[in-house]
């Protein structure tokens, strides 16, 4: 098993580092954006401990419970310990539920629905160039064969 790492950021890079390497990868390395994550989320609450939100934050609430979206889901499970959850924490948990759920929707457009199946077969290469360099078919070249099938029946 292997974990691919080097700037993934978002489910999207996330899904195409796991069809780059299936089927040897079950997990994607990641620091930079779980670390911007916790700083984003201390920022916060700090943030609303001094009153000073500011606008583009304002908008979601005025306390770190409206704000952050997973309030509600990490108050059932914490209950009255949630209190004590510190905000950086709660960007984090917030951060990978939001990638979990982009990539669970990724890979339901591409009707996989367990790592397992993920393949190359996942991703297209957008230039001829990096067709040819990387061995992955050219997005016009995908399921061309299957075309042509259907149109020469």
């Amino acid at each position: 098993m292997i974990a691919p790492a080097g700037g993934f950021t978002f489910e999207d890079h996330m899904f195409k580092a796991l069809a780059l390497c299936a089927p040897y990868a079950g997990m994607v390395a990641m620091a930079r954006g779980p670390l911007c994550a916790a700083m984003v989320g201390k920022t916060i609450g700090i943030k609303v401990q001094q009153g000073d939100i500011p606008v583009y934050i304002e908008r979601f609430g005025n306390t770190a419970k409206e704000i952050f979206v997973t309030t509600p889901e990490l108050r059932k499970h914490y209950g009255a310990d949630f209190d004590a959850l510190p905000t950086g924490a709660i960007g984090v948990y917030t951060y990978f539920e939001r990638l979990a759920q982009g990539l669970r929707q990724l890979m339901a457009g591409e009707r996989k629905f367990n790592l397992s199946v993920m393949s190359r077969d996942d991703i297209a290469s957008l230039t001829p160039e990096c067709a040819k360099v990387s061995g992955i078919p050219h997005i016009m070249d995908v399921d061309k064969a299957e075309s042509e099938a259907i149109i020469n029946g």
